[in-house]
């Protein structure tokens, strides 16, 4: 009995959305995802108060007119990283997130990378190495 509701523009694919405090976050790539070391992919990030949006980015500019902010570029290794599956929370209360990217080392097809979230004073998210993929991390504990 539900209807579909646009939150997002067109420039978006691979969403995922995240609540935490007091924010829905919807994470969602753009670009290309399957050019191997060619791949544009990047994930980008905008938050509302409601599951239903209005999403907006750091700026104010609304993801339904295709406002974000890059969470996860490119890096000298890592390229087309995006298409978030999950963001999970460890024992020791940080989150992760687990996307995909081509590693320009063995690039044929895509790794699945994880890197911890962490979180600003004004709660939007973001990751180390300039918002790029970690080659080296602590890991999460999940037991």
């Amino acid at each position: 009995g539900s209807e579909k509701q646009k939150i997002a523009g067109t420039a978006f694919e691979g969403t995922y959305i995240h609540k935490r405090g007091k924010y829905y976050y919807l994470f969602a790539s753009l670009g290309s995802c399957c050019e191997g070391v060619k791949s544009t992919y990047r994930l980008a990030v905008g938050r509302s108060r409601s599951l239903f949006g209005p999403y907006i980015d750091r700026s104010g500019k609304d993801m339904l007119d295709n406002g974000h902010e890059i969470i996860i570029n490119k890096n000298e290794r890592f390229v087309g990283n995006g298409h978030n599956s999950e963001i999970m929370q460890d024992k020791k209360g940080n989150d992760w997130m687990f996307y995909h990217g081509v590693d320009k080392e063995n690039p044929r097809g895509r790794v699945l990378l994880l890197d911890k979230i962490h979180w600003d004073k004004d709660d939007w998210p973001y990751v180390e190495n300039n918002g790029t993929p970690s080659f080296e991390a602590k890991t999460p504990v999940f037991w």
